[in-house]
């Protein structure tokens, strides 16, 4: 993944720490330790060396969201959350896909992650940990982005990509393409500099002026 425009150490923005993975984690240090995505498990190794390297341990974690059940962000969360108390977080919708309980049935097909338990049942506005929840649906049923006002960021999971430009994901992986863009016009109507995406560079300034963009086009 090209991640233009990000510092060398990963600290992209203060406090907020952009791992390069499969598809991108994201790490928030201020008077929290919270960890968004894992990536696939083959990167779970790679998430564990970044934060022992900033001398961050797993049980330091105070939350892990997983913005949706797809195996290239939930397939290394067996392996951080391994050992940490740190609660998982998702959308009650997401919650059995992760844990394994109920097979799911889009796009990419049925999963082979280690089932993990949703500690915290995610709603759309609810806030945990400094995010406010914003219920995404289309990629996935459950899925979710993040707003963290204080850094004035958007962590979109795979609500939106940056590859090539801001656009939509590939209708190939969305369960429901329609959805997709429909929850595309929502983050439109939130207000925020700095956008992190699930695939792609992320953006530094200006983002939410091209998400409105981008809202207009799908």
């Amino acid at each position: 993944m090209d991640l233009h425009g990000a510092a060398n150490d990963m600290e992209w923005l203060q406090g907020v720490h952009v791992i390069e993975t499969y598809a991108t984690t994201t790490l928030l240090i201020d008077d929290r330790l919270v960890l968004i995505d894992t990536s696939a498990d083959a990167d779970a190794g790679k998430v564990m060396d970044y934060l022992s390297n900033i001398r961050v341990k797993p049980k330091d974690l105070s939350t892990i969201f997983i913005t949706h059940t797809h195996p290239d962000h939930v397939g290394g969360l067996a392996a951080i959350k391994h050992g940490s108390p740190a609660k998982v977080a998702a959308h009650r919708i997401e919650a059995d896909f992760i844990a394994r309980k109920r097979v799911y049935d889009g796009p990419s097909g049925p999963q082979s992650h280690p089932g993990t338990v949703v500690d915290v049942l995610l709603d759309d506005g609810q806030k945990h940990d400094g995010l406010e929840v914003i219920f995404t649906p289309g990629h996935t049923r459950g899925s979710i982005s993040l707003f963290d006002a204080s850094h004035s960021l958007l962590i979109a999971g795979d609500a939106a990509r940056n590859e090539s430009g801001v656009g939509p994901m590939d209708d190939r992986y969305n369960v429901d393409p329609k959805q997709h863009r429909e929850s595309i016009k929502k983050l439109a109507k939130f207000h925020f500099e700095n956008a992190i995406f699930g695939h792609g560079a992320p953006i530094k300034g200006g983002a939410g002026a091209k998400i409105a963009d981008l809202a207009k086009r799908v």
